[in-house]
């Protein structure tokens, strides 16, 4: 499983650098990044394994970053077809479970691995057919 962290940065050059150098000398690998601007913040959703979620959290911590949102996402395996992203969607759609984000985690040359984002990671997976 992953974990997503949401952090609030000033919108200055050199922050996302700061976070990042932050989280290397932790030791902590990001798995995915998003990064947006607005309103003078900058938003970073940085993924991270569950094992490395602790380290990460002291280290956005300590270089006195704020972690505005913190939550297990959900990894979801298709395969690299057109409309297998779709199927999930809907699913999810249909059990009326709200998809807050998603990221590409892992490419073969057969499947996509996706972390995605959902308030309630029980019942999409319910939705999913997973236990």
């Amino acid at each position: 499983m992953a974990v997503e962290l949401t952090v609030t940065l000033p919108n200055r050059a050199g922050q996302l650098g700061a976070l990042a150098d932050a989280l290397g000398k932790a030791g902590v690998n990001m798995r995915s990044i998003a990064a947006t601007t607005g309103a003078g913040k900058g938003t970073v959703r940085v993924v991270v394994d569950d094992a490395d979620a602790a380290k990460a959290r002291r280290a956005i911590k300590a270089a006195k970053y704020r972690i505005s949102s913190d939550r297990k996402i959900l990894e979801v395996r298709l395969s690299d077809k057109p409309g297998t992203l779709a199927r999930v969607a809907n699913r999810l759609g249909k059990a009326k479970i709200n998809i807050d984000s998603a990221y590409m985690l892992g490419q073969s040359k057969k499947s996509t691995t996706l972390g995605i984002g959902v308030k309630d990671a029980r019942a999409a997976n319910k939705a999913l057919g997973r236990r």
